[in-house]
């Protein structure tokens, strides 16, 4: 059986090729290069394009930014206040760790934090204080400080963050704990052992 081909040529909307920005009034290739997109609502495997280009969107946000610098502050404050969005910021500085990071996302992290909670709850593992999720400015975009808020710790300081060597504790004991090895504590507490008796461990 003999193949038949069309030499007709396929017909192309010419109103799906290109797209004409609403803000400066260019005519781009219809293109994610030219236009932010999002899923159609409806139609599975088609796209919505942004009506106004790249370039437009992104002086938009620019403005936007300037100009409402107080809001987007507080609304990134109060998010950051959350428990996950507390957590995810704090995730954002394991990822960049120069310390090492073996977590393969932020779930796995993050679940670290809720099977602590199912022993210790939301208090200090080491204190038993109740930890705290404050995150204020102050001047600028500097950070308050909390001796009681929830801070990651590396059990072992020579090894990367991982399910094994992290733990949440509050800020406080994390700044006291510094670098100290287990070797150097444990001989500490022989120090107090011999000079004070073993009262004054516990």
């Amino acid at each position: 059986m003999t193949e038949i081909i069309s030499l007709r040529r396929k017909y192309v909307n010419p109103t799906l090729t290109n797209k004409t920005c609403t803000k400066c009034g260019k005519t781009y290739p219809r293109t994610d290069e030219f236009f932010y997109k999002t899923k159609h609502r409806t139609i599975e495997g088609a796209f919505n394009y942004y009506p106004s280009c790249i370039a437009c969107e992104n002086e938009r946000g620019k403005k936007y930014k300037d100009e409402n610098k107080i809001k987007i502050r507080e609304k990134q404050t109060k998010y950051v206040m959350t428990e996950v969005g507390y957590f995810r910021d704090m995730w954002a500085s394991v990822r960049k760790s120069t310390h090492g990071n073996e977590f393969k996302n932020f779930d796995e992290f993050f679940n670290c934090w809720i099977e602590q909670q199912k022993i210790y709850g939301t208090k200090c593992p080491y204190t038993g204080i109740e930890m705290t999720r404050i995150r204020g400015l102050n001047k600028g975009t500097k950070r308050k400080k909390s001796n009681f808020n929830i801070s990651k710790d590396r059990i072992l300081c020579s090894k990367p963050y991982s399910k094994q060597n992290i733990m949440f504790v509050c800020w406080m004991v994390n700044d006291i704990k510094g670098n100290v090895t287990p070797k150097i504590a444990k001989q500490y507490l022989q120090f107090v052992k011999e000079r004070f008796g073993t009262d004054e461990i516990e």
